[in-house]
């Protein structure tokens, strides 16, 4: 277990590492090219949607894997609920008191929770734990629970979220807009129609590389975005989303796994992606619609640590 968490985190700790220091020691003329909000935009815009198509080169389109899809859908809107109950419970509690008290949410910073109580990163952080600890037989799992998951749930419930959370008020005409014209969406089913009928070998390794090559581009996005936060006031609301998404979320959807029939690798391979800490989507929608970056790198980067101590947990529950 150990060997497994050491080849997992020793990465991911990396070139996070590395975009920390290049914020804090790259040159002033340097920082115009490398900014984080730019380069955030380039992966909602370039990067996510390439990375798509090229994941989807690799999938396989057939047996209970489609099961998958759903175990994420269930967990998405699960941790929704419990994360509006909480606000609710909240904003009740909280009502009448001063419009400066920190427990006034913003509609930025309610949006960001949102999404960090909802959308794990079942691709960047998923794939690689459930490689290594289920093997390459169980890994169509893990992809499909991501591609037709998380890629729903995140580049369109998120993209709803974001939008009716911004700062700027959209209308509901224009938050409509907004999830169609998700470039993700559209780059899913490019990909489906491209992976039934094969690609010249070149175009297909190359997608399938540029796929994997946003990962590290994704942790030094968010390294860089660590190196910007001043302080750590967003902790409690930040810790409230990952109680509800890295340990009730998967708890129940793990429980509810072992009433299936599915082969008890598939079971842990869903309960680990449905366990996973808030995803990197969350600071790309948090660039892209302007949402409390406080908050979101902070579950971000206190979820990846937290993660340390989940992942254990759940492969003593369900690894046997």
């Amino acid at each position: 277990m150990l060997t497994t968490l050491f080849q997992v985190y020793l990465p991911l700790l990396g070139w996070t590492l590395l975009g920390f220091v290049l914020q804090k020691r790259l040159p002033t003329g340097w920082k115009r090219w490398l900014d984080p909000h730019v380069l955030g935009r380039f992966m909602f815009w370039v990067g996510v949607p390439l990375g798509t198509i090229g994941f989807i080169q690799k999938a396989d389109l057939s047996g209970q894997i489609w099961v998958a899809p759903l175990v994420c859908w269930l967990a998405t809107g699960l941790g929704f609920a419990l994360a509006n109950a909480w606000l609710r419970w909240q904003h009740h509690a909280w009502q009448g008191k001063n419009e400066r008290d920190p427990w006034l949410w913003s509609r930025a910073r309610r949006g960001s929770f949102y999404l960090a109580a909802t959308l794990g990163n079942s691709g960047y952080l998923g794939y690689p734990i459930c490689l290594a600890v289920a093997g390459s037989a169980y890994f169509g799992w893990a992809l499909f629970y991501d591609l037709l998951g998380t890629l729903f749930t995140a580049y369109g419930l998120g993209v709803w979220v974001a939008s009716r959370h911004s700062p700027s008020r959209p209308r509901p005409r224009q938050t409509a807009i907004r999830l169609l014209s998700s470039p993700t969406l559209w780059a899913f089913f490019v990909g489906l129609a491209l992976a039934r009928q094969p690609l010249p070998g070149w175009l297909s390794q190359g997608l399938v590389a540029f796929a994997w090559s946003t990962i590290p581009l994704s942790l030094i996005i968010l390294g860089m975005r660590l190196a910007q936060v001043k302080h750590w006031g967003s902790f409690f609301p930040a810790a409230v989303a990952l109680l509800i998404k890295i340990v009730i979320v998967p708890l129940l959807v793990g429980l509810g796994l072992t009433l299936t029939p599915y082969p008890p690798l598939a079971k842990l391979v869903l309960t680990l992606q449905a366990g996973m800490p808030p995803a990197i989507a969350t600071l790309v929608l948090t660039e892209e619609y302007d949402l409390d970056r406080e908050l979101t790198v902070t579950a971000l980067a206190v979820g990846y640590l937290a993660a340390l101590f989940t992942l254990p947990l759940w492969l003593g529950l369900w690894g046997s």
